[in-house]
């Protein structure tokens, strides 16, 4: 890229920021409220899992306590929530569980949360959690309900999005199976585990997510707007998978548990079996081990057809070692192998895969992770994070094998202080990605090797003054990127801000901008180990960069909106939030290729012409005794060149309107009851011409209290059999792979 024209950019950004600065010192405080109630009276809680910061502002919301807290010793921790109805004091246990942090009432109305080995005054100097809340957080990021896909039974990583509505999952068979973001393809989005990147594509028609448990998940993130400490490639945001630790399988006060579970699908006759061990050994030493088997035949569609190519088999064996808070040390140690093996076909046309023969195709996946961090007490300057990660990716076809090799350390630091009146949390960072691929045929090495490497820097500064919260920061990226003997060198800066400011009583604004870059491409690896030597570069005719130079992959992402929330609005105790966002993506050059295709070689590569996605979301949420309801609506226009975007892969697709709605009823302290609408609307743009459908969904949930421990889970997806395929798959209404019809999961687990 120019420097003339990054220069500018950074120029333009730096201007914006100083806008959003000036505007943060005009705005006034806005007014808070509080409501005490004593320690043992009992209130009813629905606290998602997620963030511990989060979680304990909500906490000290509906309880009106005044919760203070070291900051520095809430970066990073999760919790798994809370729902059902607790005295206070049993609420913050079951909140601080696996955190090694404890509870200090200096009255009824007063907490204080420190280490468990803190031996000083319980008067320290803290902040109140809302801010530290609000300073830690991510622009429009949100968490996924762990509990939602608990009831839904979800058996791999496609089936945790499946009633988000700004998610759309494609593909039928769970070998093609793609997720799209507000109709961007998951392969332009920065996914996650632990820290470890997912990897690139390995075959074209092969889908690139479902290697993960949900048994092992402790936390989803959903980031649609890109930050500088995001990571690098986030074009049209990130996804980040967070795994549990023993100590968070663990009640209070134990050393060591297990836990068994096993479930049957009807659609599929699928079987899961899986079990966990755990225990803490001392006062901060875990230890867990998981092992799942998921075996299911091929599954039905509304019709009762059967689908060609969706049978398989997939295990998971994970092991972590957690050390935390020793010594304000915290060292996560994790393994991972992950197997899909079946006789699967591809994500083409159904009309073409149903008569084809299914072939046997074995995806494995192995990782290593470790994660240090060192946040010294009283010391806020300093809050020191390393990640590093190895992992192997592999695809086995009759006699041929897809492998990606990726490491990547990502180093970080925040600083916390205040100017003036401002309180800031600075992140300085640096992180390295690696990839290689290789192909093999009949046990030889075969084709060209394909490399891409990424050396980052990035700074971000969140702000809090008063009631706004201002975060700037940017990253520069150093790309390196080989296809056989073609090179692809380039830099690039991705600058971003962000403010968002409280209104009072309730109501609160935010507006955001966001740059990303890469330079790894769309191209799957099995097709860019077939690259000619000679092989050209941006000879595409009719595309805007034709006889140009190839340029890094840029996206442009804005989104703002306003969002209410309060407590006690309709009945007492209860709590409600809405939130209306409009959000306009913009992803430019992406790197693509000509040739490859059944069989051919790769004979040039060039920059695809811009693809846009803008629209808007509206998500409602209301919490009260017994009853959470979660509705959410999303309306995105993905075009091309002033068209709508039919499914193209690892790119984009058009959906129609989606509304997604859960539904949760705790109707006796054993029994829940669930209820999720999804809709999803006609789709009729420009050539695409796509039916909708509408799905209906229960779930029952019993814990006897006879037999503690002991859950045994009921669901029933697609209640009324509708026949129907995704919008997000190959084809037409008439071609494209059917979804799965009626299907009734039962599942039961022993925790003890």
């Amino acid at each position: 890229m120019k420097p003339t024209t990054q220069k500018n950019r950074l120029w333009r950004a730096l201007a914006l920021q100083s806008g959003l600065l000036v505007t943060a010192g005009s705005l006034a405080l806005a007014p808070t409220v509080s409501f005490a109630e004593t320690t043992s009276t009992v209130q009813s809680y629905q606290i998602p899992a997620g963030k511990l910061s989060t979680a304990l502002a909500d906490f000290a919301k509906t309880s009106g306590l005044l919760l203070s807290v070291d900051g520095a010793l809430l970066e990073g921790q999760t919790t798994q929530g809370l729902n059902g109805q607790f005295s206070v004091k049993q609420g913050l246990a079951k909140l601080l569980q696996g955190s090694q942090l404890k509870a200090h009432f200096n009255d009824e109305k007063r907490v204080t949360i420190n280490s468990k080995d803190y031996a000083g005054d319980n008067v320290l100097s803290t902040i109140e959690v809302t801010t530290d809340s609000k300073l830690n957080r991510s622009f429009e990021s949100r968490d996924l309900s762990l509990n939602e896909i608990e009831r839904f039974q979800a058996k791999d990583e496609a089936e945790v999005f499946k009633n988000d509505s700004s998610i759309q999952i494609g593909g039928g068979s769970p070998a093609a199976e793609r997720l799209y973001l507000r109709g961007i393809e998951g392969s332009n989005l920065n996914v996650t585990l632990d820290g470890a990147s997912q990897g690139m594509n390995l075959f074209q028609h092969r889908g690139n997510i479902g290697t993960l448990d949900p048994d092992l998940l402790k936390q989803v993130e959903v980031q649609t707007l890109p930050s500088a400490d995001q990571g690098p490639g986030a074009l049209a945001g990130s996804i980040r998978f967070e795994t549990v630790d023993a100590q968070d399988m663990l009640n209070p006060g134990e050393r060591i548990g297990a836990s068994l579970k096993a479930g049957y699908n009807s659609v599929d006759e699928g079987w899961k079996k899986g079990g966990s061990a755990y225990g803490q050994f001392g006062e901060h030493a875990g230890l867990l081990v998981h092992y799942s088997d998921y075996d299911y035949s091929e599954y039905k569609d509304g019709n009762g057809d059967k689908i060609n190519g969706s049978n398989g088999e997939k295990k998971d064996l994970f092991a972590k070692f957690s050390l935390l808070d020793l010594e304000d040390n915290s060292l996560r140690v994790s393994a991972e192998n992950y197997t899909d093996e079946g006789l699967y076909t591809g994500d083409w046309d159904y009309t073409s895969s149903k008569a084809a023969v299914p072939t046997h195709q074995k995806t494995e996946r192995t990782t290593y992770i470790i994660d240090h961090r060192y946040t010294p007490e009283n010391n806020p300057w300093v809050d020191w994070k390393i990640n590093a990660y190895w992992s192997e990716n592999s695809l086995k076809r009759e006699t041929s094998k897809m492998q990606s090799d990726g490491l990547g350390v990502n180093l970080r630091n925040i600083a916390r202080f205040d100017i003036g009146q401002t309180n800031h949390a600075l992140t300085v960072g640096a992180d390295y990605t690696e990839e290689d691929g290789h192909v093999w045929d009949d046990g030889q090495e075969t084709g060209t090797h394909v490399g891409v490497k990424t050396q980052g820097l990035y700074l971000q500064d969140r702000m809090q003054a008063g009631p706004v919260l201002v975060s700037f920061g940017a990253r520069f990226d150093d790309f390196d990127t080989r296809y056989g003997n073609t090179r692809l060198t380039d830099t690039a800066i991705s600058p971003n801000v962000g403010l968002d400011a409280e209104f009072g009583y309730g109501l609160s604004g935010f507006a955001s901008y966001g740059e990303a870059n890469r330079m790894t491409g769309i191209v799957p690896i099995g097709w860019l180990a077939d690259t000619v030597d000679n092989a050209t570069i941006n000879q595409e005719p009719g595309k805007d960069r034709y006889g140009k130079s190839l340029k890094p992959e840029k996206s442009e992402t804005t989104e703002y909106g306003l969002r209410f929330e309060q407590t006690n609005l309709m009945t007492a105790n209860d709590r409600f939030k809405t939130q209306v966002s409009l959000f306009d993506t913009r992803i430019e050059n992406l790197i693509a290729q000509i040739g490859g295709q059944r069989g051919l070689p790769v004979t040039g590569f060039y920059n695809e012409d811009p693809i846009t996605t803008k629209g808007y979301e509206i998500r409602v949420d209301w919490w009260t005794d017994p009853f959470d309801t979660h509705l959410s609506f999303t309306h995105a226009d993905t075009e091309q060149n002033g068209e709508a975007v039919a499914f193209t892969r690892r790119m984009a697709a058009s959906m129609g309107d989606t509304i997604a709605w859960d539904n949760l009823w705790r109707a006796t302290s054993d029994i829940s009851l669930g209820y999720t609408l999804k809709y999803v609307a006609d789709l009729k743009r420009d050539d695409i011409d796509r039916s909708g459908y509408t799905l209906h969904n229960a779930q029952l949930q019993w814990q006897p209290h006879q037999l503690k421990g002991l859950e045994i889970a009921l669901a029933v997806n697609n209640i009324f059999n509708e026949q129907y395929s995704s919008q997000a798959s190959s084809g037409d209404d008439d071609s494209a792979t059917p979804e799965p019809g009626r299907d009734i999961r039962i599942e039961a687990s022993y925790r003890f």
